[in-house]
């Protein structure tokens, strides 16, 4: 069972993303709405964000790695199409290890000299992608 909890008239998410480097560049998973976003998913009831990660990891790309580190909490609390609340909170981990596999179909890598050119959502990834000296940040979305 994923940590996805109604409360009232909101839902809560807990989930976690990766930011994973490819050969070219990062990979994002495509949205059917045409945005991309980084590859990841809820965590699951007694799991820990670094458990849920790995397993991410795993079913998205059969990527095995323990080579991450949390680089980012994101608090984005936002309202869907269909007029549902939502509050979430992603634990943003930065693989430190070059994903060098062929990337599936539903996936995209994206250059990095051209990833301000890209709909990511949250945007708040670009930032965390040049944030050189990777120091821990808190982002609250509203």
């Amino acid at each position: 069972m994923d940590l996805s909890i109604k409360l009232e008239n909101t839902t809560l998410y807990i989930r976690v993303a990766a930011l994973v480097k490819g050969n070219n560049g990062y990979l994002f998973e495509k949205h059917k709405d045409g945005y991309i976003f980084a590859v990841g998913g809820k965590i699951m009831l007694n799991e820990s964000s670094e458990q849920a990660i790995k397993r991410e990891l795993k079913e998205e790309l059969d990527f095995d790695t323990d080579n991450f580190k949390l680089l980012s909490v994101i608090e984005n609390f936002y309202i869907k199409e269909t007029g549902e609340k939502v509050h979430e909170i992603c634990f943003v981990y930065e693989v430190e290890e070059v994903f060098v596999e062929v990337v599936p179909s539903e996936f995209v890598e994206v250059d990095l000299g051209d990833i301000k050119n890209h709909n990511i959502k949250p945007t708040q990834l670009i930032d965390l992608i040049f944030n050189e000296k990777k120091v821990f940040r808190h982002i609250v979305l509203k």
